[in-house]
């Protein structure tokens, strides 16, 4: 009977031993193929070397299929794909591209739902669906809730709620302007973000911006006011034109102080 225990605790042994293994070469597998991906890309020139690993990511992706990191930079590449693409994407292509980038990204959010990344990015899939974002106040949220210092999101966050009809939600409104705080009281670099975003949002974002940004630093709200050409500010009909097409913020090339 002792003999018996011993090769039964000698198998049970060597049965982790063989899992433990699996698992390392699992992993091991996965980083090998794993391309190295921005972690979220600020311009055209990060979006399109992001979309050129697009194919790798899916592979890795596929073997590491329980890791939602490794969904998160698949979901990256096939939103820089849309981004890099722009105007030179046929339609119906776009819209299918557009829904499989959504797909990934649920995937991606449900193994992975701490990473900030991946809300924002269903918050700017779902405005390319619907280009007033009434959708995007849930996933916007979350990734602010997420991730509220994640420095890299800010512009593409700050942008995506005041060029959408999610900045008169009051929780979101809250959200925001305590980023804008940060941005002008702490983080001057970012400041060229406020002059993206005010130029590209809706009549209720600039006016959002205006009221915050005014309490903080009436200097920089009058350039950021005058940053911006007379006919960008209001159509015939009053309203302003964001552009329905959501791209990622690159301070580096906005209008500085």
């Amino acid at each position: 009977m002792l003999q018996r225990s011993q090769n039964s605790l000698r198998l049970g042994a060597l049965a982790f031993a063989a899992f433990l293994g699996l698992q390392a070469f699992w992993i091991l597998a996965t980083e090998i193929v794993r391309p190295k991906v921005a972690y979220f890309p600020g311009d055209k020139a990060a979006s399109e070397i992001a979309a050129a690993q697009r194919g790798s990511a899916q592979f890795a992706a596929w073997i590491g299929i329980a890791r939602g990191d490794i969904w998160a930079d698949y979901a990256i590449t096939l939103l820089s794909q849309l981004l890099a693409d722009g105007k030179d994407t046929k339609a119906g292509d776009a819209r299918e591209l557009t829904e499989s980038t959504r797909s990934v990204a649920i995937t991606a959010a449900k193994l992975a739902p701490t990473d900030a990344r991946i809300w924002l990015l269903l918050a700017m899939v779902d405005q390319r669906l619907d280009w007033l974002g009434r959708g995007i106040p849930g996933p916007l949220k979350m990734s602010y809730y997420t991730g509220p210092n994640v420095v890299a999101l800010m512009p593409s966050r700050l942008l995506i709620a005041t060029r959408s009809a999610a900045i008169t939600d009051p929780e979101l409104q809250d959200l925001v302007g305590r980023e804008i705080r940060t941005i002008v009281t702490r983080r001057p670099d970012l400041r060229p973000a406020l002059f993206v975003a005010y130029r590209d949002a809706l009549p209720e974002g600039r006016k959002f911006i205006d009221s915050k940004v005014s309490d903080l630093d009436s200097n920089l709200m009058a350039s950021i006011r005058a940053s911006v050409p007379a006919q960008a500010t209001t159509s015939p009909q009053g309203a302003s034109q964001p552009r329905p097409a959501t791209t990622p913020v690159s301070p580096e090339n906005a209008p500085r102080q």
